[in-house]
């Protein structure tokens, strides 16, 4: 089975955004690798995302954050080009821009206070006075207290480019079994050693949990502190409005993003709400509250759909990356919380390296895991 048995190879656990990123830099540096996921490539949180790709936005962040969203936004115009030309899947990337927008002094100052953050790492932001605003892009709101325009960041579709890297590691000999659900981790001795599936084991010498949200839950059966939790976010698309944005328009927690369908999302809720994936009457009022601030024409179209995805998020406030300390075998990555897309050329890239036994990079080791629950792997 193409290798997929070998007790030498590597195993990615979740077919998400993260883990296709980390097979399709394995199968370009030529280690082979078998991803794992049990239902289909890109169908949880990467099927749900807005597909935002922006600067960084938090000041509080790590200089390793801001990083490792550097490197994966400067990456990303040459592996989309790579991506579509070899597989054929349009991941409907654009540079169009982005609007920082507020329509009150309070938001302003705070969009004020992220622009000179962005404007202290290097990046330009131009400061556009609300009347040029409104004229340059007719969808923002009448009542605009400040704007600024972000050239060269966008958008695409997270799912499309999960897929792309899937079937662009398949042309390179990666191994994907989708609809297949993994039982429970190998052991041998104090190591993990590959993975259980219903219907055969699958043993392997490094074993990559990229599983998301649901990582604790794996790492918690071998004694390994990998914590990670849901928060779910509500999304809703309009079509046939009158006006409908040529920029990805930010501002008061949230983002509007034209689709290449003519399509409109609006994104995204933020909830401590476990696994609950309902669409709710109070996340739709927060939407439509949302879009009546920062793109309001778009309520004069027809709501066309409503759905939600759960992040990863993670109890350290950043992705973990690595080798999990104490558990032999065992590797994550995952946590990416709201920037898994943002962030996985970059995250890909440096996993991949690591494993293919490439010189350290020492980006890596900031986001290096917490110390394991126990000693090693239990029972």
């Amino acid at each position: 089975m193409n290798g997929s048995d070998r007790a030498d190879g590597i195993v990615i656990v979740g077919g998400g955004v993260i883990g296709c990123a980390v097979l399709f830099e394995l199968a370009k540096r030529g280690v082979h690798a078998t991803l794992v996921e049990r239902g289909m490539v890109g169908r949880e949180a990467s099927w749900a995302s807005a597909g935002i790709i922006s600067l960084p936005s938090r000041p509080a962040w790590r200089p390793e954050r801001v990083e490792l969203g550097r490197r994966s936004l400067e990456r990303y115009p040459d592996l989309v080009d790579e991506l579509e030309a070899t597989t054929g899947i349009a991941i409907d990337y654009n540079r169009t821009g982005e609007w920082q927008i507020a329509v009150d002094a309070e938001h302003a100052a705070e969009e004020a206070a992220r622009v000179v953050y962005q404007r202290g790492l290097g990046y330009a932001v131009e400061e556009v006075p609300p009347a040029e605003a409104r004229q340059r892009e007719p969808a923002l709101p009448e009542a605009l207290e400040a704007a600024w325009f972000v050239p060269g960041v966008g958008s695409l579709t997270v799912f499309r480019l999960t897929q792309a890297l899937a079937a662009g590691a398949r042309a390179l000999g990666a191994t994907v079994l989708e609809q297949t659900p993994v039982g429970g981790l190998l052991r041998d001795g104090g190591r993990v050693a590959g993975v259980r599936l219903l219907d055969r084991d699958l043993p392997a010498a490094t074993t990559v949990l990229a599983t998301g949200a649901w990582t604790r839950f794996l790492g918690d059966a071998v004694g390994a502190a990998l914590p990670t939790r849901p928060v779910k976010g509500q999304l809703v698309a309009f079509a046939n409005a009158p006006v409908r944005p040529i920029s990805v328009i930010a501002g008061h927690g949230g983002y509007v993003r034209p689709r290449p369908d003519g399509s409109v999302v609006v994104a995204a809720t933020e909830e401590e709400a476990g696994f609950d994936r309902r669409v709710t009457g109070d996340g739709l009022a927060w939407l439509l509250d949302l879009t009546r601030t920062i793109c309001p024409g778009l309520l004069a179209g027809e709501l066309v759909e409503s759905w939600s995805g759960l992040r990863p998020g993670s109890d350290t406030g950043d992705p973990m990356m690595g080798p999990v300390p104490g558990t032999d075998g065992l590797w994550v990555a995952a946590g990416h919380f709201r920037t898994g897309a943002k962030e996985a050329p970059a995250t890909g890239a440096l996993v991949a390296a690591a494993l293919a036994g490439e010189p350290p990079d020492p980006l890596l080791a900031a986001f290096a895991p917490p110390a394991a629950v126990g000693s090693g792997v239990a029972g």
